[in-house]
């Protein structure tokens, strides 16, 4: 019987293979192996950031490698997100962010410096947003429908506290001008540890919050809340109607998101899902997520993929029926 003459060559493209396919998993058997950063895209006091210092001691203790949070602001989330992409993809750079970083901001900018689909892989959703618009407590109306009529009686003297264009705050109120016909003016702040404190204070009107941000603030009397967002009722404040109730919902679901850079091993995507899905179910971050009223969502990394790409295509049909069109990125 006779030797192919390129056995040898077919063995050694075969062991080359078998080599390349083993490194992704042998990496993710020993990583990490030395600290893990998240950078959070928005300013230093919003929950985002919050969530991040709260889930990264239990990383520390899993992991064994101490979690940095690093917050960079600004850009509408395209500065922290482009920091992320551009971050070395072996899992010891992660960032995590809402809704607008990867859904919204594709379907609302031309130029982003990264490519949603590809710079960045998904690791997990880790929960839904329940959120409301609220007022100054001194703002001349108390719920949605005198907020609508004050802006119409006193066109442009209204402000509503963003956190940048596409933001989720801004996306809202871009929605409610289009429904309503009012006139009422975005203030553009570097996240919601910025525009929260504008609002309390009397700087601004109206923003976009979390139920549980709100809560002590409501009670203490430094806000009025004006209008649950979606279309169900808060079990947080089950009396406060729905803004699908009062006209409209364009059905923008707040969520947030941990990614890793586009490249980053598959195995090791698939190991941080894991131990994040059990950081978010022990006891101290159940606390957390009632206290702040987040949901959880048991989600794989390809899982949240698809649902992140989901989003992202009902963001693009939501904003061209509202006549939203895709312009230069902010710096």
């Amino acid at each position: 019987m006779k030797t192919s003459p390129n056995l040898p060559g077919s063995l050694l493209a075969l062991s080359a293979l078998t080599v390349a396919l083993a490194a992704p998993f042998a990496a993710a058997q020993t990583f990490p192996t030395k600290p893990i950063r998240i950078i959070v895209p928005y300013a230093a006091g919003g929950l985002v950031e919050l969530m991040a210092r709260s889930v990264g001691p239990f990383l520390t203790d899993s992991m064994g490698q101490p979690v940095v949070v690093e917050t960079r602001p600004g850009g509408s989330a395209i500065i922290g997100m482009q920091a992320c992409a551009t971050a070395a993809p072996d899992g010891h750079t992660l960032c995590l962010a809402v809704a607008d970083a990867l859904s919204y901001n594709p379907a609302l900018f031309s130029d982003l410096p990264f490519n949603p689909d590809t710079d960045f892989a998904p690791v997990i959703n880790m929960g839904l947003s329940n959120n409301l618009l609220v007022a100054n407590a001194k703002a001349p109306f108390s719920n949605y429908k005198e907020m609508i009529a004050q802006a119409k009686a006193n066109p442009g003297k209204l402000n509503w506290a963003t956190w940048g264009p596409a933001s989720l705050p801004d996306l809202y109120l871009q929605w409610i001008k289009r429904a309503t016909g009012v006139d009422i003016a975005g203030i553009p702040y570097k996240g919601a540890g910025q525009a929260n404190p504008a609002v309390i204070s009397g700087e601004a009107d109206i923003t976009y919050m979390g139920f549980g941000v709100t809560a002590p603030l409501i009670k203490a009397g430094k806000l009025k809340p004006i209008v649950a967002v979606g279309t169900r009722r808060s079990s947080f404040m089950p009396s406060l109607s729905t803004l699908g109730e009062e006209g409209g919902d364009p059905g923008l679901q707040g969520y947030f998101a941990m990614y890793a850079p586009g490249k980053t091993p598959k195995p090791i995507v698939e190991k941080l899902n894991a131990e994040l899905a059990h950081a978010i179910r022990t006891p101290k971050m159940l606390e957390f997520y009632k206290t702040y009223t987040l949901e959880h969502v048991d989600n794989t990394a390809e899982q949240f993929a698809q649902y992140s790409r989901a989003d992202r295509e009902n963001a693009i049909k939501v904003f061209r029926s509202i006549g939203i069109k895709p312009s230069k990125a902010p710096e």
